[in-house]
């Protein structure tokens, strides 16, 4: 078994999960094994025995980082060489497969374009291709304040996952971004490529969404950036001072409500039109206040 396609199943996936079978379903490289960690989702097999994939189930509940980490290990100790990662509630094209083993030949880690949907909307909408170039080669530096590379749209070289990842905490909420800076770290080469696209829902069970702009949302994005630059900061002196000036400002907009409001507005003020992962949420020097 050669290469594998991961992903966590859970309670609340039973709308989109049919058709993320039916998209594997129907890769014109079948050459692969799913894997799925299942989070408490009842009676899967309903779901499985109109699918004629080879799966692989193991039960399992905890945190979402725990249960990811969790999953890779057991990928590897499969003997699995290429691990295509890909969300339960997400939609692919029929080369993703393809493109990915094909790239994965010269590069360590490919990321694909990621086609952002939404119920009740007929706009479908390209997040990356503004921002990369196809083949466009990319490092740690490129995701040094943002992410792109998420659980449903990257696939990598097992042998390119570096073992301080089990270091990853099991409370981090960006498990995606600090699992692929890890290995862009360790040297490992990185490439975009638009060949292959993941859709990507938007929904309430996200666990994260690049377009949610809430207060709510805004001061978890703070605590998501000082987390992963602690984690971080554990390893690359260059995160240190990120860690230091994001964990300050998490402490003063949570104690200072006329400050957190400025935010707030200042931070939905420069967003983006199609941002990336956390790229809105900045430090005050950078917003300015």
């Amino acid at each position: 078994m050669d290469t594998a396609v991961f992903s966590v199943v859970y309670p609340g996936v039973e709308p989109y999960f049919p058709e993320f079978l039916s998209t594997l379903s129907k890769q014109t490289d079948r050459n692969f094994t799913l894997f799925l960690i299942n989070d408490g989702l009842s009676n899967i097999e309903r779901f499985l025995e109109r699918s004629d994939l080879d799966v692989k189930v193991k039960d399992v509940a905890g945190p979402p980082a725990a249960l990811r980490k969790m999953g890779i290990r057991w990928v590897q100790e499969a003997g699995a060489k290429i691990i295509v990662f890909a969300d339960s509630d997400d939609y692919f094209l029929e080369n993703r497969v393809k493109v990915s083993r094909d790239m994965l030949v010269k590069y360590d880690l490919v990321f694909n374009e990621l086609i952002l949907i939404s119920k009740g909307s007929a706009n479908s909408i390209p997040m990356l291709k503004t921002h990369f170039s196809d083949g466009e080669i990319v490092s740690c530096k490129h995701i040094r304040t943002v992410n792109c590379m998420g659980l449903s749209n990257t696939a990598l070289r097992v042998n390119s996952i570096p073992s301080c990842f089990d270091q990853i905490p099991e409370n981090i909420i960006a498990f995606d971004w600090a699992l692929f800076a890890l290995c862009l770290h360790a040297d490992a080469s990185g490439v975009f490529t638009k060949k292959a696209a993941t859709y990507y829902r938007q929904h309430g069970n996200n666990l994260a969404s690049p377009h949610s702009f809430t207060e709510v949302q805004i001061l978890r994005g703070v605590q998501v950036k000082r987390d992963h630059y602690q984690m971080l900061s554990l390893f690359y002196k260059e995160y240190v001072l990120l860690a230091d000036v994001f964990g300050q400002l998490l402490d003063q907009l949570q104690s200072d409500e006329i400050l957190r409001r400025k935010y707030c507005q200042a931070v939905r003020k420069h967003a983006p039109v199609i941002p990336l992962w956390w790229e809105p949420i900045k430090s005050l020097k950078e917003l300015g206040l």
